[in-house]
């Protein structure tokens, strides 16, 4: 059996499947730094190659489509312990079919990505309803977000249409990175001494706009007095936002 270990980027995934053909050997496994792998067996190191990873995301954007690269690319957020050697037989198939198979579920790989992709892009959506902001002390708006799947890459875009006109930086807490934009430009960033809490997600009070309590208090209070009490549903409210997104939000800090 033989498996191949990579760096745990995309092109390095796309890398690997590039490698496999170009070696005639396909991987059983697939992992990435961190997990663990075949026990018997020949590992393969394959270093991150963006001439080779572009080659196969054209092939698999001819064969394809666009769609097909967003579906594979979305399920590769997941995470998923099984994600790079799924995506690599989804990429096998579809050279093989030479025409989309996205619809052909009686395969397991193409299933499995459809399944994934959908978990991610509903984390996303989740993302985007439920990120709060507070401003930093130099007028940035931070929001610190962990969610289950690696969806920051998903969300900017709407941000960045949405506040064009002020500087944010949207913080993944759980994978340590983030996004800044400052209303020309969006790059991504870590940061290496935050003053922020990974527990609350609040900013230092060094690092807070002078006005930010108030403006929390003022949102603390409406949210408080919209509610109904006699109609108060927990069990309702944590369907439509589920306990774990509860961490950064404002109104549940009362």
């Amino acid at each position: 059996m033989s498996q191949f270990s990579y760096d745990g980027t995309f092109p390095g995934l796309l890398s690997i499947i590039f490698q496999a053909y170009n070696q005639k050997i396909w991987p059983d496994a697939i992992i990435r730094p961190g997990q663990s792998g075949i026990l018997f067996g020949e590992t393969i190191n394959v270093e991150t190659n963006e001439a080779n990873a572009t080659r196969v995301w054209e092939g698999i954007k001819r064969v394809g489509g666009t769609l097909t690269c967003e579906q594979l690319f979305h399920a590769f957020l997941s995470m998923d312990d099984l994600v790079e050697i799924t995506i690599a037989n989804y990429a096998r198939e579809l050279f093989a079919a030479k025409a989309i198979i996205a619809t052909n579920f009686a395969l397991d790989c193409v299933l499995r990505v459809s399944q994934l992709e959908k978990k991610v892009l509903r984390e996303a959506q989740h993302m985007v309803m439920f990120i709060r902001f507070e401003q930093a002390a130099d007028g940035t708006w931070f929001a610190p977000i962990s969610p289950k799947y690696d969806v920051l890459p998903l969300i900017t875009g709407h941000f960045r249409l949405r506040f064009a006109d002020q500087p944010w930086l949207i913080y993944d807490t759980r994978r340590d990175y983030g996004f800044f934009f400052d209303t020309t430009k969006l790059e991504q960033i870590t940061i290496d001494n935050p003053a922020f809490s990974i527990v609350s997600g609040q900013l230092s009070k060094e690092a807070t706009h002078p006005n930010e309590d108030k403006w929390q208090e003022m949102w603390k209070i409406y949210f408080k007095q919209i509610a109904i009490r006699e109609r108060t549903n927990l069990k309702c409210q944590q369907n439509f936002m589920p306990k774990r997104f509860w961490k950064y939000l404002t109104e549940k800090k009362l």
